[in-house]
């Protein structure tokens, strides 16, 4: 699944859920949906680019959003996507049958236990879940660890039986019943994160098994920050140059709050050309994965040769591995 750039995309903020740990504005869950462009005119503004990109669609809940699986359909053409969805609506259904899964890397399902109870909705969770693991879809499901999430945890794994899932614990961040987290967690909390994550991971070969890219979206981070958050201020970091922050209007922004890019959809966006110091603040799961990968160049700046030797030897173990299959 080679891309070139990869994109947190906030398609929107509207949401049929209302998970008392949802850092979105409740006014913003409930906003009414403005489309900004046809699932054409955001296929030809990633395309002007001249970069293949891999798209993280979020939102709010990105299945209610009108025209998602023709806009899908349309970027899947000649881009990559990954999804965060709390599957609940009913183009998941068509999504399954009409998107080709060897275009996407991944979909994070997000459970959002006590929401999904009040609601009913666990037969459609099932449903949906179901019909994407068949389609060959790589499907994780991600529970956000509150304190009753990991005291119930293994309810919840059992609940997720029928289709051979088991679910991974999503570190809690910021505010939550009057404290803040992920620093309030107990030791007894922390341990129960460890045991369900590890049991988690071990369980989901399809998405930890070293074959493909670990999905940029990956819980099993969370296992390194139940003590309180990392700062990046200062580190070097690739965002702006093989990652974006992309909102609903097509503005464009390195991560987090700070001066525009430009827009996509306006053709006004520009891209920077080497990882720069980390200015500000977004996800640790990006910001991980990008410092990483700005280290990673560095390295392979100062040493041509062992770099160059490196990537021959991965493409002879990617050739082998095709091979085998």
């Amino acid at each position: 699944m080679k891309h070139d750039i990869e994109a947190d995309w906030l398609l929107f903020t509207t949401c049929n859920y209302r998970c008392d740990y949802c850092f979105v504005p409740e006014e913003q869950l409930g906003a009414k949906v403005r489309v900004k462009a046809t699932p054409a005119e955001w296929r030809a503004a990633f395309d002007r680019t001249g970069r293949t990109w891999l798209l993280h669609m979020s939102g709010g809940e990105p299945s209610h959003y009108p025209d998602f699986v023709e806009l899908c359909e349309t970027l899947t053409e000649r881009h990559y996507l990954s999804l965060n969805s709390n599957l609940t609506g009913p183009s998941i259904l068509r999504f399954a049958e009409r998107i080709d899964p060897s275009r996407v890397s991944f979909i994070n399902a997000g459970l959002h236990p006590e929401e999904r109870n009040r609601r009913n909705g666990h037969a459609v969770f099932l449903r949906h879940a179901e019909a994407l693991l068949k389609r060959g879809f790589r499907l994780m499901v991600t529970a956000v660890a509150t304190p009753e999430v990991l005291r119930n945890f293994d309810a919840i794994t059992e609940s997720l039986r029928p289709v051979g899932l088991a679910p991974l614990p999503k570190l809690l961040r910021g505010a939550y019943a009057g404290t803040r987290y992920p620093k309030a967690y107990t030791e007894e909390e922390r341990a129960l994160f460890r045991q369900h994550s590890l049991a988690a991971e071990k369980a989901s070969p399809h998405l930890f098994d070293g074959r493909r890219e670990r999905p940029t979206i990956d819980p099993t981070l969370g296992r390194n920050f139940l003590t309180g958050l990392t700062g990046y201020g200062g580190q070097l970091c690739s965002a702006g140059q093989e990652f974006v922050w992309l909102g609903p209007d097509g503005d464009v922004g390195r991560c987090g709050r700070g001066p525009s890019m430009g827009n996509l959809l306006q053709g006004t966006a520009r891209f920077k050309k080497k990882a720069k110091p980390c200015d500000r603040g977004h996800c640790y799961y990006f910001c991980e994965k990008f410092t990483a990968r700005a280290a990673q160049q560095e390295w392979e700046r100062a040493h041509p040769v062992a770099a160059m030797a490196t990537r021959i030897k991965r493409s002879l173990v990617g050739a082998e591995r095709k091979d085998a299959v």
